[in-house]
């Protein structure tokens, strides 16, 4: 009996030494390792001790981990698959988690009978909208799918003053380090031509709503062709704190020959749009034109039936040049995909045998030509996004577990 007493004393008094060495890490050196892992195990993680838990739930934490996480996105290339399951997505909706490269599925997410529209999507976070029939009083909420985590947000103001639907731009911007919400809708006045575009902006930070009608420059006339055409801003590319749309002269009005001349996007840190003419737009008119994110720089791919291009912007936006960074021929199938097809996101990925583009549910080379069908698996009514795991909405903002709204 004594010796096994002396045993328990001996390896009873070891564990004291090993976890005060473990509490001597430098706190710098555990914030490093923390901050490269996935964020599933980060929050995992906030159960180990209270300076874990104290750093992990710290604003900067949560900035530095996303931009680690932005690195390993871009070399992992997921994409996040929301389908609508039945005739226009009536009878529920699927998120699942795909490879680019083929679009197999490596995790399903949600899967729910419950109807939603995702009206945007930036790093981590998604903003849907439930689909309940009742118009204008749907129910609006930021989503982080990584940890099942979202937040409410109350219908913007100009919902009761505007007799025109609501077009929801969702964005990043870097500066005030804040995710917004632009809500951008029109009042026409009954008997004249015209009429005002209203805009509410919702920032996570405080939590509501306010108008910005005397901010943002664009007319009535260019907000009702820009939205009619593309439909909403979903289809828009989020890049560097700007949502970008592909659109035309603000300046120029009448017949619209040509409505892809110009880059059109939505600085979120400045609240207002920018027109950048397309130096190239005037070699191939009614060519279609797809903004995307190539490496680290904001491109182009431009495709027209006897040739397809994709240009890169190095600088900022305005002040920018425009350089030829892919030219070669077309084919009859990529011009039917892309001009038939919907305005959805398009990813770029290298192969072996080059450059790769995935344009709804397919890919197509850029050098061979050639278009392949993938996720045959998958429905119809489908939209894919860059995925990114994140911690926004872990803590605090009063969050709550999406799946107890999705029965």
């Amino acid at each position: 009996m004594q010796k096994m007493k002396s045993r328990k004393k001996t390896k009873s008094s070891s564990n004291p030494t090993r976890i005060s060495e473990f509490r001597y890490l430098p706190p710098e050196l555990c914030t490093q390792i923390l901050a490269n892992l996935p964020a599933k195990t980060v929050l995992r993680f906030r159960c180990v001790c209270k300076s874990w838990c104290s750093i992990i739930d710290n604003p900067d934490f949560v900035t530095q981990h996303r931009n680690l996480c932005k690195i390993n996105s871009v070399s992992s290339k997921l994409l996040l698959s929301f389908e609508r399951l039945g005739r226009f997505g009536w009878k529920g909706c699927l998120l699942t988690v795909r490879h680019a490269d083929a679009l197999r599925k490596t995790d399903q997410i949600l899967k729910t009978s419950q109807k939603y529209n995702l009206s945007g999507s930036c790093n981590e976070l998604l903003l849907i909208r439930g689909l309940s029939g009742h118009g204008k009083k749907d129910p609006l909420m930021m989503w982080n799918p990584c940890i099942r985590k979202s937040l409410s947000i109350p219908l913007p103001p100009l919902l009761s003053s505007s007799d025109g639907g609501v077009v929801y731009a969702f964005g990043f911007a870097p500066n005030s380090n804040d995710y917004k919400v632009v809500a951008i809708s029109s009042q026409w006045s009954l008997g004249t031509d015209g009429g005002n575009v209203c805009f509410a902006v919702y920032t996570l930070s405080d939590q509501q709503w306010s108008l910005r009608n005397d901010d943002f420059n664009m007319s009535y006339p260019y907000y009702s062709r820009m939205f009619s055409r593309y439909c909403c801003p979903q289809t828009g590319f989020n890049f560097q704190g700007a949502l970008y749309w592909i659109g035309y002269d603000p300046n120029r009005d009448g017949n619209l020959a040509d409505c892809s001349t110009h880059l059109v996007s939505l600085d979120f840190d400045l609240e207002k749009f920018n027109y950048m003419e397309l130096p190239f737009a005037s070699d191939d008119r009614g060519a279609v034109r797809l903004p995307f994110r190539l490496r680290e720089s904001l491109a182009v791919f431009t495709y027209f039936f006897m040739q397809s291009s994709i240009w890169a912007l190095e600088g900022d936006i305005g002040t920018g040049v425009w350089t030829q960074r892919f030219s070669g021929l077309s084919s009859s199938d990529g011009f039917d995909l892309f001009r038939s097809g919907p305005f959805v996101q398009l990813f770029y990925y290298e192969s072996d045998d080059g450059g790769r583009i995935v344009y709804w549910k397919n890919s197509y080379n850029i050098t061979s030509c050639q278009v392949h069908e993938l996720g045959k698996s998958m429905r119809d009514y489908v939209d894919m996004k860059m995925y990114m795991e994140g911690l926004v909405l872990c803590k605090g903002y009063g969050a709550e577990d999406l799946q107890s709204l999705a029965l």
